[in-house]
């Protein structure tokens, strides 16, 4: 794909990023409590969970959406490693905000050699500390199927219910692959006033809804990590074993979808999150939000991003900057 020249001014172009030297096997996240009634309610064994996933889930049902790290499009008509669980997460009463002079410079140095725009929001969970960078309202594209996720859970757990077979291979081609059509018949069966309901209940006060298509649907970085607190450690909105599932699933992400927040992925580093991705006419959006621990950290993040110079381009911007973060929280955001 040809990649349209940076229209913005700059001292000079950052050197594209080495070449990864392999795809990072997909690494299913034994987390909480309640983990194996959880992973019991997807149909999942303890010993299967217990192994790295190299070779990718099988039990997913014949009718996905095909996906391709080349130039994804997402539109309405497009059809574990063992690891601790995430600690409490603090309040928003209780997060202090700081304005983290060095990780804002950081950012601002190399997003003025890219060009487009990109906004976040950065909790360090163990500190109670949050940033924000241009962190304004977006598109949702598919970051909102976590919601989605998130309403039918909370429907089940109301009606003491554990996931079907038929649901549980939606939700896992909604989450792990992203598939477009899974995620409009789950978003029937609950309704749309439901998913609202369960927004306001986590939190997404600045989140639209409206009646259009939901990856249209508008957001902020702040909400989306609200979104994604919904699922570690709050009991709020969803039980334990509930929220082990919906982690489970984003941390089982298609090898070619771990971009963004996943870009600090390895070793020792675990990742549950969710992407999402589609072009308009001004450029391509390029969204993520998920969690993230290490040995000596352990944080959420979300990045709303346009890149007009495309997929390509726009994933490794929004790539190294959840690097950047990943390597500046260590030092704490203050």
């Amino acid at each position: 794909m040809t990649v349209p020249p940076d229209p913005r001014p700059r001292a000079q172009r950052r050197r594209p990023p080495p070449a990864s030297s392999a795809v990072i096997a997909r690494r299913r996240l034994v987390v909480g409590g309640g983990t194996v009634l959880g992973l019991g309610a997807l149909g999942i064994g303890v010993r299967e969970v217990l192994a790295d996933d190299t070779t990718g889930s099988t039990s997913v049902g014949a009718a996905r959406t095909p996906t391709s790290s080349a130039a994804p499009t997402a539109s309405p008509s497009a059809s574990a490693t063992a690891s601790p669980g995430p600690s409490a997460s603090p309040s928003a009463a209780t997060v202090q905000r700081v304005e983290a002079p060095r990780l804002a410079a950081r950012l601002e140095s190399y997003l003025d050699g890219r060009s487009g725009d990109l906004g976040l929001e950065l909790v360090d969970l163990r500190r109670g500390q949050s940033f924000r960078y241009d962190a304004e309202e977006g598109y949702c594209y598919s970051t909102i199927k976590v919601l989605v996720l998130t309403t039918v859970l909370h429907q089940l757990q109301q009606d003491d219910k554990q996931l079907s077979a038929r649901r549980r291979r939606l939700a896992e081609r909604m989450i792990t692959r992203s598939d477009n059509a899974a995620t409009e018949s789950l978003l029937a069966e609950v309704g749309r006033d439901e998913v609202r309901r369960v927004g306001d209940l986590v939190g997404m006060g600045d989140t639209t809804m409206d009646g259009g298509w939901w990856g249209l649907w508008r957001t902020t970085p702040g909400d989306l990590n609200a979104m994604v607190g919904a699922v570690l450690s709050s009991d709020s909105v969803l039980d334990g074993s509930r929220r082990a599932v919906a982690r489970f699933l984003m941390a089982d992400v298609v090898a070619e979808q771990r971009w963004g927040v996943f870009a600090p992925e390895s070793g020792r580093v675990h990742v549950a999150a969710k992407n999402g991705w589609g072009p308009l006419p001004d450029g391509y959006r390029l969204n993520s939000a998920g969690w993230v621990s290490a040995d000596d950290r352990e944080y959420q993040l979300a990045i709303l991003s346009n890149s007009p110079a495309g997929f390509r381009y726009g994933r490794r911007t929004i790539s190294e900057v959840a690097d950047i973060c990943h390597r500046a929280i260590g030092q704490g955001l203050a």
